[in-house]
């Protein structure tokens, strides 16, 4: 509800402190605080003095139509007090804008003021006009990480404090202990810190008192690398050690020492090892099956040069050009070493093979990809392309009979949990009744692709040309595949 110069008088003459001139001033500046909100995306309000040096009176207010306002009820005609809204009074008093200082509003909300004095022309300061900005979700983030430290903090003095209480923490934590003094003398380990030094060879050995750098000279430290947070790896008794040393300041911020964890990772460096080696056989696997299939595309070509049935022909070429789309894949894969694949690399490939082996340059045919960048499986992937590859064919081969020009578009994109290809063309279209009948190789390889392979469904429209879309479920995990469709 908009307020009127008529209701800003009123609630001045009634509760503000100000002589009619001062009045006037606040009426003018108050006709213009709906430009000001709508401009600033804020709210807007005119603040004036009262005789109580500790509360303002809300004599106008503006709600942007811009942005959403902080308030739900009108607040004209309501009391500031300082202890809510310090930098109303503040600039009251001095005279001197507040930029940025909180509050609370009329309504509970935390809010950010910036202020601005209103002066008459004696330079009195008869009122402040006030912008204001909601800081609830950065007060309850704020509030947040105050809490998070104080618990950390927490968390670090009891920590400290129960490491002196012999035995209490040895069952609990896992890792090798260690309480180094500031001179980098232990003076406390836990049972896994006795286990892990037992197994270098200080079996029965007292370590307690003794030097860390005397007892693991390969460690290499310094004594002032205690007063820093490091972390070292070290291979020491045929053991991999992770070291992690953490300062520990005194109530007067000297160093007091440091806490250091001892961590076996022995084990993890001989399965990254392991897992190493297996992506380079899983590689070089892919790098052979691609070149086996390559070598099997060579042999059909040779002997389609030499068949004499154009027919003949023909189901080489196709045969060659459903090798190399696999082939295609394993491509990817022996560069890559996993069984995921990116769905866009494999189809720019295998479109630019394709552009370049089989596409009649005699004609203008344009052929686009437009394909979202995710991951699927080898199969899946395979199964795609392969997919592609036969509409892709078709459309060639059919779709432009008797015309010299056309496009076919190809798009792939992920949507939630589907995989939607679309494969449409420009050209003459075909007969319903013939599709029907038909039963070419490349249809049915199609439809059991789909249908079997990806449990997926396939639709093919007449749509000015001829638009094939397929829809199969798009799996995240190799887990799901194996128990829904029993992949191998």
């Amino acid at each position: 509800m908009a307020i009127t110069a008529k209701d800003v008088g009123e609630i001045c003459r009634q509760y503000a402190d100000l002589k009619p001139d001062d009045i006037k001033i606040i009426e003018k500046i108050a006709e213009l605080l709906q430009i000001m909100a709508d401009l600033t995306q804020a709210d807007i309000f005119i603040d004036c003095v009262t005789r109580d040096p500790n509360a303002a009176i809300v004599v106008a207010e503006a709600k942007p139509r811009t942005a959403r306002s902080l308030y739900r009820f009108p607040v004209a005609g309501q009391l500031a007090l300082r202890k809510n809204e310090p930098a109303v009074l503040r600039t009251m008093q001095t005279g001197l804008p507040t930029i940025g200082m909180r509050g609370i509003s009329q309504e509970g909300v935390p809010i950010k003021q910036s202020v601005v004095p209103i002066t008459n022309k004696n330079s009195r300061t008869i009122g402040v006009l006030i912008m204001e900005q909601d800081i609830t979700e950065q007060v309850t983030q704020e509030k947040k990480v105050k809490d998070l430290m104080e618990t950390a903090e927490h968390l670090s003095e009891t920590l400290f404090n129960v490491a002196f209480a012999e035995g209490k923490i040895s069952n609990i934590i896992p890792d090798g202990l260690l309480i180094l003094d500031k001179k980098g003398g232990i003076i406390y380990y836990n049972i896994a810190a006795r286990d892990v030094f037992d197994r270098i060879g200080f079996r029965g050995k007292e370590i307690k008192g003794k030097k860390i750098i005397d007892i693991l000279p390969e460690l290499d430290f310094r004594y002032d690398v205690l007063a820093e947070q490091m972390y070292i790896e070290s291979q020491i008794g045929g053991l991999n050690l992770a070291f992690t040393s953490v300062p520990l300041k005194s109530a007067d911020e000297k160093a007091a020492g440091a806490l250091m964890l001892i961590r076996d990772i022995t084990e993890i460096r001989v399965k990254e090892k392991e897992l190493m080696l297996q992506s380079v056989v899983i590689k070089e696997i892919h790098h052979r099956i691609k070149n086996n299939l390559q070598t099997v595309a060579s042999l059909l070509r040779l002997q389609a040069r030499r068949a004499d049935s154009e027919q003949t022909k023909k189901a080489l070429h196709d045969s060659i050009s459903r090798i190399m789309s696999i082939a295609v894949v394993h491509e990817v894969l022996s560069k890559e070493g996993m069984d995921m694949v990116d769905v866009s690399s494999v189809l720019t490939q295998m479109l630019e093979m394709i552009t370049n082996g089989v596409l009649d340059h005699e004609k203008q045919i344009e052929v686009s990809l437009t394909c979202d960048s995710f991951m699927l499986f080898s199969r899946q992937a395979t199964s795609l392309i392969l997919i592609i590859n036969e509409l892709l064919h078709n459309a060639l081969e059919h779709a432009f009979i008797g015309r010299e020009s056309g496009t076919v578009n190809i798009q792939v994109r992920q949507e939630n949990s589907e995989v939607i290809l679309i494969v449409d063309d420009n050209g003459v279209g075909f007969n319903k009744e013939d599709l029907n009948k038909a039963n070419s190789l490349g249809l049915n390889i199609i439809r059991t692709l789909v249908e079997e392979d990806l449990k997926g469904i396939i639709n093919i429209v007449e749509q000015n040309g001829t638009r094939v879309e397929v829809r199969f479920p798009f799996l995240l995990t190799e887990e799901v595949w194996h128990a829904d469709f029993g992949g191998g």
